[in-house]
């Protein structure tokens, strides 16, 4: 990341602390002097500042957004005031350096031609019959033509399950997914294809697909049903699969022995708001299969499993954490 891109968020981040505390019931008439300076200082100040505050418009438009009224409420149901003031600190810099990252999204993202919001999925089948399950906030361009179809995946999940003719045809002629890292070629399968950050996760279901990172000088690594592979854009990891690796499609997020953290972080890319786990808890395990399309549920789920407790500031943060 740039020195101007950390100035930047250091600087929304600065916003959204002086919203919070100009919030508060108690904030003084020095502090708001304060504030003003702080605005006077720098022509950058009033840019993040003016963000927030369209921020907040656009969030009292919001059935549920979280308000200064309902944290309010907390405070006065026994939650201290450094802990409200500090939860609507959080809520507000984590939604403004949210909509800045958006904005700093690849234009692709914006414009492409399938696309999911959070907590979505949708299906498609293309011409040849290939059939597409795009998972939580996916976004991708679709390219068909007499021979090829060229699938670009710029953000999220897809599951996708080959038309009739796939298997045999030569790699120019096939199907094709395109990530930043590299290409992956189905061989007549069904597959997952997921952006996490500076690698693609290949998951292969059924038969068998290859993987041409950008920049191997034309290596490839072919992988089998049960594996699954990290792919950068020099090299592949393979490893196995897990058996429940496509359940997202049936709504459905499959956890075997995995660390709570795990499980909340996988949770929190189907609800809209913070979702967070307490450090001290990190480490439980779980098992057990949790509704994406409820994610309410599956939070209520896990404290029935574990000793733990849902907490909620309001809709849009949720911590859990231990009992007592």
């Amino acid at each position: 990341m740039s020195d101007t891109r950390v100035a930047r968020k250091d600087i929304l981040r600065s916003a959204a602390r002086w919203y919070a505390l100009l919030c508060s019931e108690e904030v003084t008439e020095q502090q708001k002097h304060a504030h003003e300076a702080w605005l006077a200082e720098d022509p950058a100040h009033a840019k993040a500042w003016q963000q927030v505050e369209k921020l907040r418009q656009q969030l009292q438009v919001i059935p549920g957004a979280p308000s200064l009224d309902a944290l309010q409420i907390k405070q006065r149901q026994g939650y201290s005031r450094r802990a409200v003031l500090r939860s609507f600190t959080l809520l507000a810099a984590g939604s403004v350096l949210g909509s800045l990252a958006w904005q700093q999204a690849p234009v692709e993202s914006w414009m492409a031609s399938h696309r999911t919001a959070r907590g979505e999925r949708r299906e498609y089948t293309l011409a040849d019959g290939t059939q597409l399950v795009l998972n939580t906030a996916t976004a991708l361009d679709v390219v068909e033509t007499s021979t090829t179809r060229l699938i670009r995946l710029y953000a999220g999940e897809i599951f996708i399950r080959t038309g009739q003719g796939a298997k045999g045809v030569a790699a120019a002629e096939a199907l094709q997914v395109h990530t930043e890292q590299g290409t992956v070629v189905p061989l007549g399968t069904a597959f997952t294809v997921r952006k996490q950050g500076t690698f693609t996760q290949v998951t292969v279901l059924e038969d068998e697909v290859e993987l041409i990172p950008q920049s191997a000088g034309g290596k490839t690594q072919r992988l089998v049903a049960g594996e699954q592979a990290q792919m950068s854009s020099r090299s592949v990891e393979v490893a196995t699969a897990s058996a429940q690796a496509d359940s997202w499609t049936r709504g459905l997020l499959v956890a075997v022995d995995w660390p709570l953290s795990r499980l909340v972080a996988e949770l929190s890319r189907y609800r809209t708001g913070m979702l967070r786990c307490d450090p001290a808890i990190a480490g439980l395990r779980v098992s057990g299969a949790f509704p994406i399309d409820d994610t309410d549920r599956a939070l209520q789920a896990i404290a029935n499993a574990l000793p733990v407790s849902v907490d909620r500031l309001t809709h849009y943060w949720v911590t859990i954490k231990a009992i007592g």
